[in-house]
């Protein structure tokens, strides 16, 4: 081997410290700089100027000298810096770690022991003795050093699997990314039945990664129990601190309450459920971290905590503290409110909603909370759900009820307002919008409701005749405009509407076009259905063959009454239009 009495071999390793091999590489092997050799010299080499690395084949064969160094002196980036070859043979290199069960290295539980995966397709076993059962984590776990070596390219490198098996070689388990899934180490978490000798074996994820690791056995002791019978004893009002230690882990936790009223079972993180003293759930299914429960009788009462899923295991802190609610749950428990009046209000918990209460004469009204992210639902005496609206500064949605109207307008707060006909009490339903926490103030004020040019049904549709537009304007969001025709004679006909153009012309010249696309797609955007005398559907469009106006061909084959039901795309589109039908042929 040329030099090879002018240097110094580290056979674990494989690096040679001294002159490079001299030498042309065999036809056909081509560049051997590949980014897992390019990576080890980077590992190896560390924060030194420069350094080589050897590359064996499994024969024990030298294939190649590899040198890498520094791009400059203040960078941690390597690149190649030359190349070369030679035939010469070399004692293989060293494995750390046996290949099968056989051959595994013993470890003891608590101890890391450091292992590299040298080649690829390499593995490495290890054994360990357990003398007590309960839960463990088998983990390969990737060394600080490397994380702050790797470049972004070359994390699979650093990626590691890990099986772990019993006595007699069954599979208990496989894991590749570790459980919080923001590494390439691997971690696995077994409920040990039995005491004895458990296997794991380390690879890679694939035959081209070969990291380094360290391989860990550790005993989880669980901070809670996992039942009524063992759960931890909590104070009121006390935070108490937990973590979810293992995959499917539940905590349990009690509490003695003297006093009746409502209270909040709550924990930072996870999700929770109550039960009483004989395990009766008294919270209700859900993924939420918090629970309002109405106590009605004195005594004990349990809490769990769980991550929901076997990669969430959330250190948490849990409480149970008594509330009292601002505002009643239920229109039995509402709290009365005046017109004009500003009524302040908090959602103080997940799932709290607020009822208010009015007396209301007929006429028209708004329903709204401001400051708060909420929604509101307003309800009659009979409980009859009006109108519900996202209150946040915009319309998320809107509702139109028969003979109920809903409108809004861009110069005030957004709510639910509708056309009260009959006199009596009405209720108004706060919630959170977004399920957290919210402040608010809601209030119920009298306004006059825009003109409404054209009927809402087919019972007040205003008739047009054929050939003749007829001018027409959504006047607020969730308007419908009704035309009813007669078709005299059978045919094709074109129900269409038209925008007109001066509505969508700008008056600067400069940016007219810019203005035209903008108030089309704001304002200008129409849909059509036509029903027939029966009020059955039978066509329907939204964009005509150009622009945003609306247009149905329709053979008609019985003359009579059709109607026209025009509408604004998605229900927040006013446009003024002209609703038009024509015979064709």
């Amino acid at each position: 081997f040329p030099h090879e009495s002018e240097a110094t071999l580290d056979m674990k390793c494989g690096f040679m410290i001294g002159k490079s091999c001299e030498g042309e590489p065999p036809n056909g092997w081509g560049d051997l700089g590949t980014d897992v050799n390019k990576r080890a010299c980077k590992r190896a080499c560390k924060f030194d100027v420069n350094c080589q690395y050897v590359t064996l084949d499994k024969s024990g064969q030298c294939t190649s000298w590899q040198d890498c160094a520094r791009v400059a002196d203040s960078s941690s980036r390597f690149v190649w810096k030359n190349c070369k070859f030679t035939t010469s043979t070399m004692t293989p290199r060293f494995d750390d770690h046996g290949d099968t069960i056989a051959d595994a290295t013993q470890i003891t539980v608590g101890t890391a022991e450091r292992g590299e995966l040298e080649s690829g397709g390499d593995k490495d076993y290890f054994c360990v003795v357990l003398n007590t059962t309960g839960q463990y984590s088998f983990a390969a776990k990737l060394p600080q050093h490397d994380f702050l070596l790797r470049e972004a390219k070359e994390a699979a490198h650093g990626d590691t699997t890990i099986t772990v098996y019993d006595s007699e070689g069954n599979e208990l388990g496989f894991n590749d990314d570790d459980y919080d899934g923001e590494t390439y180490a691997s971690e696995l978490h077994l409920d040990i039945q039995e005491k004895g000798k458990y296997c794991m074996k380390i690879e890679g994820y694939s035959d081209d990664t070969m990291p380094i690791y360290d391989v860990l056995v550790t005993r989880i002791i669980d901070d809670h129990g996992n039942s009524i019978g063992d759960a931890t004893r909590i104070q009121v009002g006390t935070d108490t601190s937990g973590k979810i230690d293992y995959p499917h882990d539940v905590d349990y936790l009690c509490v003695i309450l003297k006093a009746h009223g409502l209270y909040l079972f709550g924990a930072t993180r996870g999700r929770i459920s109550v039960y009483d003293c004989d395990g009766n759930q008294l919270s209700h299914p859900t993924s939420a971290p918090e629970q309002a429960v109405d106590i009605q009788k004195k005594g004990k009462y349990c809490m769990t905590v769980e991550g929901g899923g076997s990669f969430i295991m959330p250190a948490y802190s849990a409480s149970v503290v008594p509330i009292t609610d601002d505002h009643g749950n239920s229109a039995d428990t509402a709290t009365t409110i005046e017109v004009d009046v500003p009524t302040n209000g908090e959602i103080q918990y997940i799932g709290d909603v607020d009822f208010f209460c009015i007396d209301l004469t007929s006429g028209a009204y708004r329903f709204v909370t401001e400051l708060g992210d909420t929604r509101v639902t307003v309800y009659d005496s009979d409980e009859n759900r009006l109108g519900s609206a996202d209150i946040d500064g915009n319309d998320d949605e809107y509702y139109v009820w028969p003979d109920i109207y809903q409108y809004y307008d861009d110069d005030e707060p957004s709510g639910v307002e509708l056309e009260i006909e009959t006199a009596g009490r009405y209720c108004m339903e706060v919630e959170s919008s977004n399920n957290a926490r919210t402040g608010y103030v809601a209030v119920v004020t009298p306004f006059t409701p825009p003109f409404d040019d054209h009927g809402n049904s087919e019972d007040n549709a205003t008739r047009i005749e054929v050939g003749i537009p007829t001018r027409g304007k959504l006047n607020f969001n969730g308007d419908v405009d009704f035309f009813c025709i007669n078709l005299a004679t059978s045919g094709t006909y074109l129900f269409k509407t038209e925008l007109p153009s001066h509505e969508l012309l700008s008056q600067d010249p400069i940016s007219s076009r810019q203005v035209l696309s903008a108030k089309m797609r704001e304002h200008g955007d129409t849909t059509i259905t036509v029903y027939d005398s029966d009020t059955n559907r039978i066509g329907f469009n939204d964009d005509g063959d150009s622009g945003l106006s609306s247009q149905v061909q329709l053979p008609i084959e019985v003359s009579g009454d059709y109607c026209i039901k025009v509408a604004g795309f998605g229900g927040t589109s006013r446009p003024i239009y002209d609703v038009v039908v024509v015979q064709e042929g």
